[in-house]
């Protein structure tokens, strides 16, 4: 095809081009020859050509109705029966002869073999109201019958003939997704081959993952455990469509559809929100800022320098706020308390921010971020020595696998959210390493050791100033923890003297001044844990109501007990029987006495 258009082009005549037009062509010339096309042309012809490859919905945002149907299947007639309340008084009937009068009389439609043995034994029943399913179940855990239930009809069946059995399939599609490994296939299998002496060679596959989200998860989701564990039929699942496909008999189902009832909900997460803050210590026992309030609606008015307090305690007249006052009686901070602290922190202008990540986390699964810059070292060497003719050199060359520390800020978090939504227990273990630097053995720098010869031997590791903790506490949604301690502490000897009489030998004490300056850095950690939903709103469930509390009551034959193990709180009192004491002070000198 190449060779066809360059003997075309050899072919076309240089006459016949623009730039020797004839006579012919320039009468017929149009004024817009070599001119480029129009917006609007231009859009269509490029429409025209992308029509065969691009399809008319693309670029459109459309609306569809989700695949989605309940996980309880619909119930017959006659499972709606089964919730009827029977009477049954009999003695010494055969099983045949009950379920046949009871069906008579509750309109229920039994299907069984009259030559069935179990159906032969015999019982006796005294029942008043009873639910009719609870009947059945006693008859089929008892006497070796079991119970089919369609929706028109119940096949009574022998228990041992598992083959008579009435299976069907369903589908369940979930509307929560799995919660899977965080993995992609394995980058190499090694298969091995063993041979016994008899029987078939067996071969043993060996894969290894690596996952880019180590958060521990199980291999199976807790939903798959779970129906395998309890659910007595056959089940496949398909990950690419929340698709369950389970076959078995309708009793079984009703044990699926609760299990896939109890795990399709959404999951809980959490907000965690970390601040790195380094402050001075004059600054971390001194902070203020200026507090207003206003009462009944009325102006503004500034409250400096009337009161000292807590936050909450003294809403609107707490003026100087020290970290001292914020954490007077406990390390949990509300998000307003956080906040005046934080703007306390900025305004003292001695406070650096390290880092401030933020970190969505699921419950009970564990999250991890760092910030900062990677630094790798080695921890094995080899020598390699050169011998020439008359010289030989020696160096350390490094092997193995080179570690890495981080110089910056890193947080490991797992949050576990309570029942009721009321408490978050987290485990922390934020971790800060600054001054990453590379020291020799004998305590040299990488700047401070000559490249000599005699240095080639040197083998430098890093060397870094780590603060870390690890613990657990307990908050609710949206309120902070702090954590902290001292990070450095700067040293300094400062010596002020009077010019020329300072240097005086032995009198130069007197005109000299020496000061020494210990200025500690403070390491605090806020930590702020929120409940978040799905569409990323904080949530704050309702604290559920709490009743009287019930006393404990001791049985009769241990006598009138005291205290109860749970009283009652003070101000649930009444007020009325406060005179009631009175009485039994005069009711030995009006009651007559044993002797009498």
């Amino acid at each position: 095809r190449q060779q066809a258009v360059e003997d075309r082009i050899r072919s076309i005549n240089a006459k016949q081009t623009g730039m020797n037009p004839s006579l012919k062509e320039l009468w017929k010339e149009s004024k817009d020859r070599g001119l480029p096309p129009r917006k609007d042309l231009r859009d269509a012809l490029e429409m025209i050509e992308a029509t065969p490859y691009v399809p008319e919905t693309y670029g459109k945002k459309i609306t569809k109705k989700g695949f989605l149907f309940d996980a309880n299947s619909e119930r017959g007639r006659m499972s709606e029966l089964l919730k009827n309340k029977v009477t049954v008084r009999v003695d010494n009937l055969p099983i045949q002869q009950i379920l046949f009068d009871i069906g008579k009389e509750n309109g229920i439609n039994f299907v069984a073999d009259q030559e069935m043995e179990p159906l032969q034994q015999k019982l006796t029943l005294n029942l008043e109201k009873v639910n009719l399913g609870e009947l059945l179940a006693y008859i089929s855990r008892n006497t070796g019958v079991k119970f089919q239930v369609g929706e028109d009809l119940i096949w009574v069946i022998d228990g041992k003939a598992s083959k008579e059995l009435i299976e069907e399939t369903r589908f369940y599609r979930l509307r929560r997704g799995f919660i899977v490994p965080a993995q992609f296939g394995p980058d190499e299998v090694v298969s091995v081959t063993t041979t016994p002496a008899e029987g078939p060679s067996v071969t043993k596959e060996t894969a290894t993952y690596e996952k880019f989200v180590n958060d521990s998860k199980s291999q199976n989701p807790s939903i798959e455990e779970a129906i395998e564990k309890f659910f007595k039929g056959e089940f496949m699942i398909d990950y690419e469509r929340n698709l369950i496909v389970a076959t078995g008999t309708p009793s079984q189902f009703e044990l699926l559809e609760k299990i896939i009832a109890e795990f399709d909900r959404p999951i809980q997460q959490v907000l965690i929100e970390a601040r790195f803050i380094t402050i001075s210590e004059a600054a971390f026992l001194d902070l203020g800022f200026r507090w207003a309030s206003s009462i009944a609606n009325g102006a503004v008015k500034d409250q400096t320098g009337i009161s000292r307090g807590t936050l909450g305690g003294e809403e609107g007249m707490l003026t100087r706020v020290t970290l001292r006052n914020v954490f007077q009686d406990s390390d949990i901070l509300s998000s307003t308390d956080l906040s005046a602290a934080l703007t306390a922190l900025e305004q003292s202008g001695e406070s650096q921010l390290l880092s401030a990540p933020r970190l969505t986390l699921l419950n009970n699964r564990p999250g991890r971020i760092n910030d900062g810059e990677v630094n790798y070292y080695y921890e094995q060497f080899a020598i390699e020595e050169t011998v020439l003719e008359r010289v030989s050199t020696a160096r350390l060359v490094p092997t193995g696998k080179p570690s890495k520390i981080t110089a910056g800020v890193s947080l490991d978090v797992v949050a576990s959210i309570g029942g009721d939504g009321q408490s978050i227990l987290m485990a922390l273990h934020p971790v800060v390493n600054q001054n990453v630097s590379y020291v020799s053995l004998d305590g040299q720098t990488v700047e401070e050791v000559d490249k000599t010869d005699d240095n080639r031997m040197q083998i430098f590791l890093p060397k870094w100033r780590t603060q870390e903790l690890s613990t657990r506490v307990v908050v609710g949604t949206g309120q902070s923890i702090m954590m902290g301690g001292v990070l450095e502490r700067e040293q300094r000897t400062v010596v002020e003297s009077v010019p020329i009489l300072g240097n005086i030998p032995g009198l130069g004490s007197l005109f000299r001044k020496r000061a020494t300056l210990d200025k500690p850095r403070y390491l605090l950690i806020f930590v702020t844990a929120t409940l978040i939903d799905e569409d990323g709103s904080f949530i704050t469930y309702e604290k559920p109501e709490e009743g009287p509390v019930a006393p404990v009551r001791a049985p009769s034959a241990l006598g009138a007990g005291g205290a109860t193990a749970f009283p009652p709180k003070p101000e649930a009192k009444p007020a009325e029987p406060a005179p009631k004491p009175a009485a039994p002070a005069t009711k030995p000198t009006s009651s007559p006495s044993p002797a009498q």
